[in-house]
């Protein structure tokens, strides 16, 4: 899938969903994202950079150490994407992240968060969905603040391994799935 309308169609069209990074999976019942990749904006001065989700760490970093700037959190496996860290990251990451393009499960494209450090009022969903495992929406660009490389490097240390999820966080799931995902889409 490379555009977004391809995106768009295949989740409309589509039953029991699961987003997929891996260039080799093109089985029915996937949503392969790897194709859906590149930087859309960077700005080094405002030390802010826009992605689609299929773009790899690998080439985040690449991009990033030209100007002397690196991602400001934790990763261990240059080959994953941006969207695959998102949906599987924790408070670590979330820190980082300024805003959120996703499609959610009736098809719509939906914006949230920007690309500066304070634009919100209320709940901030581009926050919300970090760690959500793909299962509420279909991630297909982040916008993230960067930091200079000597800073960033403080930042880069392994996380601790996550704790069990309490009861209240499913309880919020559940109501944040009837939200994003009414139709029951992403599995």
């Amino acid at each position: 899938m490379s555009s977004i309308a391809e995106l768009q169609k295949q989740v409309r069209e589509g039953k029991e969903l699961r987003i997929t990074g891996k260039a080799d999976s093109t089985d029915e019942g996937f949503i392969n994202i790897s194709s859906y990749s590149g930087v859309v904006e960077y700005f080094p001065e405002e030390l802010v950079i826009t992605l689609k989700a299929g773009t790899t760490i690998q080439e985040v970093n690449s991009t990033l150490a030209s100007c002397g700037q690196a991602l400001a959190f934790f990763t261990d496996n240059p080959e994953q994407t941006i969207g695959a860290l998102y949906a599987t990251s924790g408070p670590e990451f979330s820190d980082s992240v300024l805003g959120v393009q996703i499609i959610n499960g009736k098809g719509e494209l939906l914006n949230f968060g920007g690309q500066v450090m304070k634009n919100v009022a209320g709940y901030d969903v581009s926050k919300l969905l970090v760690g959500s495992m793909g299962c509420l929406a279909l991630v297909t660009q982040i916008s993230l603040k960067i930091l200079p490389e000597k800073i960033a490097k403080q930042y880069h240390l392994k996380p601790p391994l996550k704790q069990k999820v309490s009861e209240i966080n499913l309880n919020f799931e559940s109501k944040l799935k009837k939200v994003f995902d009414p139709y029951g889409v992403f599995i």
